[in-house]
């Protein structure tokens, strides 16, 4: 369950009202005992806050570190799957050598189109996803 702020004053409260009684009139002798553990509760509540707040942060970081690879990796892809359609005849120029490009045509177009394949199954499916976690409830403890 998460902890809220307006949790966490409450318990503050109850704490501040425990530690009040102590000594007083209606004190016999348990009163600081019982204003302990309510600090202690407080203690863990303020504890669980923080672990929730880095966690969230922790997570909206490695957020914004998979976006830009999930992308990348799916951009490749797209892109192999662009150039495996390649027709008979394409020109293909690798930078090497601009002035005399790869003609795709026979069996270099059948050899381009697997190697195409190979590396696509190299890339194989991203080993990172993202899924929405749903809400947690009111209900779950």
């Amino acid at each position: 369950m998460a902890i809220t702020i307006e949790q966490i004053m409450d318990q503050a409260q109850v704490y501040a009202s425990a530690w009040s009684l102590v000594g007083g009139q209606f004190d016999q002798g348990n009163l600081l005992e019982q204003a302990n553990l309510e600090k202690q509760v407080l203690l863990e509540m303020v504890i669980a806050f923080e672990d929730q707040a880095h966690t969230a942060g922790a997570q909206e970081a490695q957020i914004d570190l998979a976006k830009p690879l999930i992308e990348w990796h799916q951009n490749r892809l797209g892109n192999l799957g662009q150039l495996q359609k390649a027709v008979e005849g394409t020109q293909i120029c690798l930078g090497v050598d601009d002035a005399n490009p790869i003609v795709l045509q026979g069996a270099m177009l059948k050899g381009w189109r697997f190697a195409l394949a190979l590396a696509e199954q190299q890339f194989g499916k991203f080993p990172l996803q993202l899924a929405q976690n749903a809400p947690a409830s009111d209900e779950e403890e």
